[in-house]
């Protein structure tokens, strides 16, 4: 039967699927790459802001442009917490309020205010709240606490952020996309799994079982895949991604593995992903070969193997899907139950918006973890 579903790309601050997403905290840049004293143009969620770090260390979001003549205010000059467009010296704070305007009264800038978002540092991340009324708890990852460090990593992909979501929840493409790559190594490619999947407090709780073997996942509300990934060199881990949309048919990628290692193991595993940071130099970029690839210069069984095989399947997977397309028209079928249920909760919620009424509460527990392993019983709990 024909759903009629909303439309999951449209995600502009006026529409419903936008007021969805932007009611969450999102991520929007690395901790460490954003310096004391510089501003950064941002663009998110078909919007454009300036994301700057006063000299404090704060990290603030506001507006893009200043509201004299129009200037983008990521030209400007960090001056303490505040930035100072380029062109008259208009300055803003991070609330967007503007406290200084050299060449007028004081009284003047008292009224004028642009947009000014909160924003909050974790894991490595910083995390914006663009939604209306209060900012609701940020969500916290005991596991990611504890005696362990963090590889951060950030991917920009040329197709949709829905497209990247769905794809996380579908436990059935591993035994046809990834086919050829290390996921047959430990055996998700070895049957097609049963499926199971269950709404709960933060989102869907994903269960693939194969055999013995058990997976347990997370997709935490709206954006976000908490699952567990395996690479010979540092064994299971703890992998967390939020897609966040660029427009309706871009996205980038935010993804933090928690590495329970230490001391020389440590020192080991680091040594091992810089050069498997510096095979990826010597290679064609990953986006270029998923182009080839659609443009029938290339099929991706050629690719006998490289570090972001995975990347590129899932880019020919996803990126061949017409922008845009209607949803509705898909045939689907028992083995898309956990797509399906992503999509009714994404309707629901976003259907609530369209007629003015009250969403979810959604709540993270602290303790949440994804599994692997072989107690069905306990991958269930």
């Amino acid at each position: 039967m024909a759903m009629d579903y909303p439309d999951f790309t449209a995600i502009g601050p006026d529409t419903a699927t936008g007021k969805f997403l932007r009611s969450f905290w999102q991520p929007v840049y690395q901790s460490a790459k954003l310096k004391p004293g510089k501003a950064v143009p941002l663009r998110l969620l078909g919007e454009d802001f300036t994301l700057f770090r006063g000299t404090s260390g704060k990290a603030s979001v506001i507006a893009p442009y200043c509201a004299h003549r129009g200037l983008k205010l990521s030209m400007g000059r960090v001056v303490g917490d505040t930035v100072e467009c380029f062109y008259h010296g208009w300055t803003y704070d991070g609330r967007g309020q503007c406290v200084a305007q050299p060449a007028e009264k004081k009284s003047f800038a008292d009224k004028i205010k642009i947009g000014g978002y909160p924003t909050q540092e974790y894991l490595g991340l910083i995390f914006c709240y663009f939604g209306e009324g209060a900012a609701p708890p940020l969500p916290r990852f005991s596991v990611y606490e504890e005696n362990s460090f963090h590889e951060i990593r950030e991917s920009h992909r040329a197709w949709s952020a829905f497209a990247q979501l769905e794809n996380s929840v579908d436990e059935v493409h591993f035994a046809f996309t990834h086919r050829k790559s290390k996921f047959s190594d430990v055996g998700l490619n070895d049957e097609l799994p049963d499926l199971g999947a269950e709404e709960t407090d933060y989102g869907i709780l994903r269960i693939g079982r194969r055999g013995n073997l058990v997976r347990k996942s997370h997709i935490i509300m709206p954006n976000c895949m908490f699952s567990m990934v395996f690479e010979h060199f540092k064994g299971w881990a703890e992998h967390i991604a939020w897609r966040v949309p660029v427009d309706e048919n871009t996205h980038v990628n935010f993804m933090i593995d928690c590495v329970h290692k230490t001391g020389a193991d440590a020192e080991e595993y680091s040594r091992l992903r810089a050069e498997h940071r510096a095979s990826l130099k010597d290679l064609e970029p990953a986006q270029k070969v998923v182009d080839r690839i659609l443009r029938g210069e290339l099929h991706c069984d050629d690719i006998e193997w490289r570090p972001d095989i995975v990347l590129i399947q899932d880019g020919v997977a996803m990126q061949g899907q017409p922008p845009g397309r209607d949803r509705s028209k898909d045939i689907l079928g028992a083995s898309d139950r956990q797509v399906v249920m992503l999509r009714s909760i994404w309707g629901r919620e976003i259907r609530a918006i369209e007629q003015g009424q009250a969403t979810k509460k959604w709540s993270v527990p602290p303790e949440l973890v994804p599994t692997s392993g072989t107690d069905y019983e306990a991958a269930k709990t």
